[in-house]
């Protein structure tokens, strides 16, 4: 009998041209190998069989069974010596057996679907985000905008009777003036030159989280579109764990949707990020991935291997030092955030003519700021317009817009981009934060918008109201404290009053 052990050649007693030794065990345990025949010498057999006669003739039936136990009794030896051989040998190298409980085996090791299934079942709930939009430009020779173009993905997580709803990025779609969709199932190996875009609209977002959630409406849908296009199945991110593996799935560089796979490397990140010069998605608590996150892989899909979405893609390290290194933000953390957006009224932008104003100045409280001086991040407003929305309203100088109709608002930027949704005449509620004794308290101050030239400011965008404040007077700013004075003179844009 033959037995092969597949232990790894570690002894340099290699033989044979594969990476196995292989242990013969020979019956008759460590005993000489029995002599071949053709050794054997030939003997005579003179005188043998008179012998036998006789001896036959006497011992009987004696001899017969003293014949048999002799041969059981040899041949139990041999046997218990083989057992004995077989065992030194297990002991010495054991085979695979069955796995002890609770111990993984491949097949949990990779349970769930193939990334091949992974990729057909979840690449029809993936788009592809075009943002075209303007950038404002500060220069030595004054203001001025820039078009733009920018590239990201979404998923898709909702659909009512009127609207496809599509997560994102509140990066991705940040100061948009016009934002189109390609679905993932028209890149199938086929022409998309004529593939449908689809325009969509902006329902809500949120700049702390980098979360936006955006619309598109259904008629503009071709039926073939939706016939291939369906919802996500969103999973319990909460339910991850190290060395789990994921799926990435995303528009990378724009160049259309790629799958790419690695495992969850650590949970509960903190990234501090940057996006056109304001801090972005500071409230999160990232899956960290070494799955490759690329630019336009933004707001893109991150799926378990039962093609659940359990994150949203959003962040990655690039540096020459770092590999591997990007952040997805868990689906268990911004579930409720989506669905409260997925019920927000959709706005389109709003023809400037026919814009409201609110007739401010202002500028950012920083993270910088706030961790220096306690000072609430938000909108500063450093000046107000006469006769402006503002001033009816009752807005003053030094007060710091935090939400508009509910809706965080960290700097003044993202306050004008909030604006370009409302009409005038239309009335809007600003919470605010108000310095008093104790601290800051908030205040809800309803406001009812103009346009431009009611509110007697010109429209062009170097005199705009709601503009950031590149100098602050002298005469206003923020309250400090005067055990808090600006060690640093006018380099940062506050002032004591």
């Amino acid at each position: 009998m033959e037995y092969q052990y597949g232990q790894n050649n570690e002894t340099g007693n290699y033989q044979g041209t594969n990476d196995y030794i292989y242990y013969h065990n020979q019956t008759g345990g460590n005993g000489p190998a029995p002599e071949p025949d053709w050794k054997k010498k030939k003997k005579s057999g003179k005188g043998i069989v008179p012998l036998c006669v006789a001896l036959s003739l006497v011992m009987g039936t004696t001899g017969g069974a003293l014949g048999s136990g002799l041969v059981m009794q040899q041949y139990n030896k041999e046997a218990a010596a083989q057992q004995a051989a077989e065992q030194q040998i297990q002991e010495s190298f054991p085979q695979t057996t069955e796995p002890a409980a609770g111990t993984p085996t491949s097949s949990t090791a990779e349970s769930g679907l193939s990334i091949k299934q992974i990729s057909e079942m979840c690449l029809p709930s993936v788009v592809a985000i075009t943002n075209k939009g303007e950038a404002e430009i500060r220069s030595l020779w004054g203001t001025f905008t820039q078009e733009t173009e920018g590239s990201g993905s979404g998923v898709i997580i909702g659909k009512t009777d009127q609207e496809l709803m599509i997560v994102t990025n509140y990066h991705v779609v940040s100061g948009s003036r016009e934002l189109s969709v390609m679905f993932s199932y028209q890149e199938g190996g086929r022409d998309i030159s004529d593939a449908q875009i689809a325009d969509a609209e902006i329902k809500d977002y949120d700049s702390s989280k980098d979360l936006a959630v955006i619309a598109v409406d259904l008629s503009s849908l071709s039926q073939e579109t939706m016939d291939n296009i369906k919802v996500a199945t969103l999973g319990d991110s909460e339910e991850l764990v190290l060395g789990e593996q994921v799926v990435a799935i995303g528009n990378a560089l724009g160049y259309g949707q790629s799958i790419t796979t690695g495992i969850v490397s650590a949970l509960g990140r903190t990234v501090s990020a940057e996006a056109s010069g304001e801090t972005i998605g500071s409230a999160n608590q990232y899956i960290q991935t070494d799955a490759a996150i690329n630019p336009g892989n933004s707001g893109g899909a991150l799926f378990n291997m039962k093609g659940e979405l359990v994150g949203i893609n959003s962040v990655k390290v690039a540096n020459t030092k770092v590999e591997g290194m990007g952040y997805a933000i868990p689906i268990s953390d911004i579930k409720g955030d989506m669905e409260m957006m997925m019920e927000r009224e959709t706005r389109p932008v709003v023809e400037e003519a026919e814009r409201g104003y609110l007739g401010i100045t202002g500028n950012n409280v920083t993270e910088e700021i706030n961790q220096a001086y306690d000072i609430p991040i938000g909108a500063h407003i450093i000046s107000i317009a006469e006769g402006s929305p503002a001033e009816k309203a009752g807005l003053q100088r030094g007060m710091i817009i935090t939400q508009i109709d509910g809706k965080t608002v960290q700097t003044i930027e993202e306050l004008k981009e909030y604006l370009t949704y409302y009409k005038a005449d239309e009335t809007i509620t600003l919470t605010v934060k108000v310095r008093n004794d104790a601290g800051y308290e908030d205040r809800q101050i309803p406001v009812t918008l103009y346009t431009a030239e009611e509110a007697g400011i010109e429209s062009d965008n170097s005199q705009s109201q709601e503009q950031s404040g590149t100098q602050v007077p002298s005469e206003g700013g923020y309250y400090v404290p005067s055990d808090q004075m600006n060690p640093f003179g006018n380099l940062f844009p506050f002032f004591n009053n």
